[in-house]
């Protein structure tokens, strides 16, 4: 989820203050250590790869959490992260419907 909540912040080429608040408010809850730190500063710079977060996925409940949690950290209103999106929801093999329900949910 961590890997996923990464990804989206950074969809459109950066990070801006908000979404390193929404990463550094999850490394909190999980009491991170300096090794994961560290896993994360890596993630940071790493170029956005879908299918990566994707592969995270082993099942159809799994692939709607990441896919939520991503909708979550992301503000869609950019070209670049709709298109980030729009490429993890397939990678996950989200149908159109389940997809829209959750945007919608992350919305509420």
């Amino acid at each position: 989820m961590l890997k996923a909540l990464i990804a989206a912040a950074k969809s459109d080429g950066h990070m801006d203050d908000a979404e390193r608040g929404k990463v550094e408010a999850a490394l909190q809850r999980l009491d991170a250590d300096a090794e994961m730190r560290g896993w994360v500063e890596s993630e940071v710079r790493r170029p956005v790869d879908p299918a990566d977060v994707a592969a995270a996925a082993t099942d159809p409940e799994m692939a709607a959490e990441i896919y939520l949690a991503s909708v979550v950290a992301v503000d869609k209103t950019t070209l670049m992260e709709r298109a980030c999106l729009d490429e993890l929801a397939r990678q996950l093999q989200l149908p159109p419907g389940p997809k829209f329900e959750l945007e919608s949910r992350a919305a509420a």
